[in-house]
């Protein structure tokens, strides 16, 4: 099975390259990949797959259907594979031939990579549909930056007519070198919450700070303070992050501020714990503004749930790519990330799914989300080989010829 994987692979190792760059050279943001729609629809129409229309302007699901008999219990399942395809607001400087032409924006995240390997996966799919059973859906998913762009597809009803059975994607990790794939079963990727805290006081001359009640003096205690929600009333065992990233207010060096603002991110895996956090960080605001004889109003969004991997997908994922890639390329993550994916949507709503890291690591590293970053074309192979295993996996009866 693995040299006909590769053969397969073979015939689309300089589209997927071909289709990466053309992809990054046009790089857009969430909810505005005109041309990144039209370009994926263009060559799954090529290929002969069929699309369904989306009642969202961005994004493409194509379907492949499986000719072969299913040998298995029940009906044939259905399988889905998601790649997101929008850019971020970065000025690229990788100086690569084929740099963004938009002037701030770039694909500094991978999607561009993500989206040419689903692209030539298809393309492998629809020539071996007689070797699978059941349907293959195609996610290409807008607005992943957003962290609303799987949540405004499932909407539109993607995993319906026919119900998804299993789902997966990948993601470039810049942590794992290229050749190699990483998996990890479970709560993976942390949920991802939004805080602003307003603090209004009474501004004053700051030459006379007790003729008014210092709204920045507040901010400045809660910023810290903050802090002592995870020091000291989370299980030291249960992973969380709380970063205060933004502050604003003040207008002049000798103006004590009327209104200070904070804003920041609640990074966590357990929903007991995001609970906590939430009410703990409005408790401890509220009264540490009441201090300073100043009000704090808290709004507080509870973002996207974390990525919980099905532990028995995520073997199938490991078995596959340890078929194609060999042994010692599956690595075993020893932790999650406290990074946030709206996949998690897909996991929400799926019975079964995982999202794995492919390799993307380079000897001198550029992490995700600099305007260095440049998607390894060597990498795109590797995912194309495990993906179409994964399906293969999946969908194939046992027993069944393969036709490549």
């Amino acid at each position: 099975m693995k040299e006909q994987v590769w053969k397969l692979v073979d015939e689309v190792k300089d589209f997927v390259v071909e289709a990466r760059h053309r992809i990054h050279e046009n790089p857009e943001l969430g909810f505005r990949e005109f041309e990144t729609t039209e370009f994926i629809k263009k060559e799954l129409e090529a290929a002969g797959i069929e699309m369904v229309p989306l009642q969202i302007e961005t994004g493409v699901l194509g379907i492949i259907k499986g000719t072969a008999e299913w040998k298995g219990p029940g009906k044939p399942p259905v399988a889905a594979l998601r790649a997101d395809i929008d850019a971020l607001p970065i000025e690229e400087t990788t100086g690569a031939p084929y740099s963004s032409k938009n002037k701030g924006i770039m694909h500094a995240c991978g999607h561009d990579g993500h989206t040419a390997i689903l692209l030539a996966t298809a393309k492998v799919l629809q020539k071996i549909r007689g070797s699978f059973a059941g349907t293959v859906k195609l996610f290409f998913q807008p607005a992943e930056e957003t962290l609303y762009g799987a949540e405004k597809m499932i909407q539109c009803g993607i995993l319906d007519d026919p119900k998804v059975d299993f789902v997966a994607a990948l993601h470039g990790g810049v942590e794992i070198p290229v050749g190699s794939v990483g998996v990890y079963p479970g709560p993976f990727m942390a949920s991802g919450d939004i805080f602003k805290v307003k603090f209004v006081g009474k501004g004053t001359h700051g030459a006379y700070p007790h003729r008014g009640s210092d709204a920045l003096a507040a901010a400045a205690q809660s910023v810290i303070s903050l802090q002592m929600i995870l020091a000291r009333e989370i299980e030291a065992n249960d992973r969380a992050v709380l970063s205060v990233c933004q502050i604003h207010g003040g207008s002049a060096f000798n103006i004590v501020p009327q209104e200070v603002e904070i804003a920041g991110t609640v990074r966590c895996f357990s929903p007991d714990v995001r609970q906590k956090i939430s009410e703990r960080l409005e408790s401890i605001c509220t009264h540490i503004a009441a201090s300073y004889r100043c009000e704090a109003i808290c709004d507080y969004t509870f973002g996207i749930p974390p990525v919980i991997n099905d532990p028995a997908e995520t073997d199938r994922v490991a078995a596959a790519a340890f078929e194609v890639l060999g042994e010692e390329k599956v690595i075993r993550l020893a932790n999650p990330m406290m990074g946030s994916e709206d996949f998690a949507y897909f996991l929400q709503n799926v019975p079964r799914g995982t999202i794995f890291r492919l390799g993307v690591g380079r000897e001198i590293p550029v992490s995700l989300h600099n305007p260095n970053f440049d998607f390894p074309d060597e990498a795109l192979p590797l995912g194309v080989a495990v993906f179409t295993r994964y399906i293969l996996d999946v969908l194939a009866p046992e027993g069944a010829k393969f036709q490549a």
